[in-house]
C-alpha cells in the first residue's frame, strides 16, 4: 500500500513552532546534564591510570574518553560510565576498569583486549520481502588504522540500489585541536523513490550519482561536537525540463553543498545504551543559486535513554526533516519507507517535504553483558571474542510525512507497536528479530541488523 500526501482540510497545527520550541529547550536541558546521573556515596580519589592490553591503540585514543583526569573524585557510578564509553568506541572485544590501592586513594588499572580490526562482511538486504529489491555485496572495514581509531571502508553492493562508495574516518586530524576529519566518494544508481514522480514521467526510472564529501569535526568536550562539511554531487536523470525532477530542470545536474552540524552525546554505551542522551541537529545549504539550484534542509534526532527499575530501561526518539527552498527536487523529498519507517507499515511508502517519526520502546535484558571467548583452528581468537547480550523489546512507533499546504492531526499518522527480540554481539554487530501490528492489527515479521535506535 502506497500514500501520497495531498491538501487535506485538517485543522490546523503551528506544529513547526513546537519542533523549534523543542529544540532550544532541548539545548537547554543538554547543557545541564550530568554524565553520573546518579551518585552513589562511595568515592575515590585517582592518583594514577595505568592502561594494558592495547597493543595497537594509542593510549591517547583511549584517555580522550575520559570525563575526569588524575586527582579527581569519582563515584562507582561514574567510573562504570566512563568503561562503557571506552567500549563505545568500538575498538576492544573487552574493557575493565580496575580499582587498586588500600586507601581511598586508588590506581586505575584500565585493561583492555582489543577486536579483529581487517575483515570483509558480506551482506544481503530484501526489502518489501521482494527479490526483485534485494541487494547483496560485500563490506571491508580496516578500523583502528595506526591505532588512532581511524576507520577506511569500502562497500560494493549489487542487486537493487547498487552502489559503491569508499569512506575514511579520522577523529583526531589534530590532538592538540580536537579536530577530526572525515571523506567520502560514492557512485550510486539508485531507483527514484518518488511516487508522484513516477506518475509524472509515467513509470519507474533510475538516478546516476557521483558524489564526494568532506567534513571536518571540532569537539568541545567529551559530549559536544561541531562539524563543518562540504560536498560536490553530479546527477543524472533520464529526463529533461520536468518540473522537479531535478531541481534545475536539466538533464544533468551539478551541485555543491555545505552544511553545520551539532551533536550532543551523553549515552554511556554508545550501541546499546541505558542511560544518556543523543541529539544531532544538522542544517545544509544546497547549490547556491548555480543553475537554478538553491535549497536547504533541516534535520534533528533527538534520542534520550532512561533506566527505569533493575534492568528496564527506556528510550524515545523524535526525528524531524524538512526540505525548504526555491524547488527541491524529489529525490531529496523526506521519505517513510525508505530508510526510515513506522514498524508495522515497512512496506508502506510516504512522501513529502517534511517528515516526523517518533518512537518509544522498553528494554530488558535476558542476558546481559556475557564475555565469552573459544578457539577454532586456524581462526584469530580475537574473531571469536565477542560481548553478548539478548534483550527483550516492546516498542511504538509513529510517523507522517507532509507538504507546505498541508497541516497535519494524529490521524494522518502511520502508526505501529510490537515486540521482539535484539541480540548483541559486540563489538562487531548486532540482530534484531521484531513483530508489528499496525492500526488495524495486521501484522508484519521484522528481521534487521543494527539497532533500532
Amino acid at each position: 500500500m502506497q500514500i501520497i500526501q495531498r491538501s487535506q482540510k485538517v485543522n490546523k497545527i503551528e506544529f513547526d513552532k513546537l519542533i523549534f520550541i523543542f529544540i532550544l529547550l532541548t539545548f537547554s536541558y543538554s547543557q545541564n546534564l550530568d554524565s553520573s546521573n546518579n551518585i552513589e556515596n562511595s568515592f575515590v580519589i585517582i592518583d594514577s591510570i595505568f592502561i594494558e592490553g592495547n597493543d595497537i591503540t594509542k593510549e591517547y585514543i583511549i584517555l580522550r574518553e575520559l570525563d575526569f583526569e588524575v586527582g579527581d573524585t569519582l563515584s562507582l557510578d561514574q567510573i562504570e560510565f566512563n568503561k562503557e564509553r571506552v567500549y563505545s568506541l568500538g575498538i576492544f572485544n573487552f574493557v575493565d576498569f580496575n580499582l587498586l590501592g588500600e586507601s581511598q586513594n586508588k590506581e586505575l588499572q584500565i585493561s583492555v583486549e582489543e577486536s579483529w580490526y581487517i575483515f570483509p562482511i558480506p551482506f544481503f538486504k530484501l526489502r518489501e520481502n521482494s527479490i526483485d529489491k534485494s541487494s547483496y555485496g560485500m563490506r571491508l572495514s580496516w578500523r583502528n588504522f595506526r591505532g588512532r581509531n581511524e576507520k577506511i571502508r569500502a562497500v560494493v553492493s549489487l542487486g537493487y540500489d547498487p552502489f559503491y562508495t569508499v569512506n575514511y574516518i579520522n577523529p583526531l586530524l589534530s590532538y592538540e585541536q580536537e579536530i577530526s576529519f572525515q571523506f567520502s566518494f560514492n557512485y550510486s544508481n539508485i531507483a527514484n523513490k518518488s511516487i508522484q514522480a513516477e506518475n509524472l514521467v509515467g513509470g519507474d526510472f533510475d538516478y546516476d550519482a557521483i558524489s564526494t564529501s568532506v567534513a571536518f569535526g571540532k569537539r568541545i568536550n567529551n559530549f559536544n561536537e561541531f562539524f563543518l562539511s562540504f560536498s560536490f554531487s553530479e546527477i543524472k536523470s533520464p529526463f529533461e525540463n520536468i518540473q522537479l525532477i531535478t531541481a534545475s530542470g536539466n538533464k544533468n545536474e551539478s551541485v555543491f553543498s555545505t552544511g553545520v552540524h551539532y551533536v550532543y552525546d551523553s549515552r554511556n554505551l554508545k550501541q546499546h545504551a541505558s542511560d544518556g542522551i543523543h541529539s544531532t541537529f544538522r542544517l545544509s545549504h544546497r547549490g547556491f543559486g548555480i543553475n537554478s539550484v538553491n535549497y536547504n534542509i533541516f534535520y534533528m534526532d533527538f534520542k534520550e535513554y532512561r533506566p527505569i527499575i533493575g534492568g528496564l530501561s527506556s528510550k524515545w526518539r523524535i526525528l524531524y526533516r524538512h526540505a525548504f527552498g526555491d524547488t527541491v527536487p524529489y529525490y531529496d523529498y523526506s521519505y517513510l519507507g525508505v530508510g526510515e519507517f513506522v514498524r508495522g507499515h515497512s512496506k508502506e511508502d510516504r512522501e513529502g517535504l517534511k517528515l516526523i517519526m517518533t518512537s518509544l520502546e522498553f528494554n530488558y535484558p535476558l542476558i546481559k553483558d556475557f564475555d565469552f571467548s573459544f578457539k577454532l583452528p586456524l581462526i584469530p581468537k580475537k574473531l571469536t571474542s565477542a560481548r553478548l547480550s539478548i534483550y527483550a523489546d516492546v516498542f511504538g512507533d509513529a510517523g507522517i510525512t507532509y507538504d507546505n499546504s498541508n497541516e497535519i492531526t494524529y490521524s494522518n499518522f502511520s502508526k505501529g507497536y510490537g515486540f521482539g527480540f535484539t541480540f548483541l554481539f559486540l563489538p562487531y554487530q548486532a540482530f534484531r528479530l521484531a513483530y508489528a501490528f499496525n492500526e488495524v492489527r495486521k501484522g508484519e515479521l521484522l528481521i534487521g541488523t543494527g539497532f533500532s535506535f
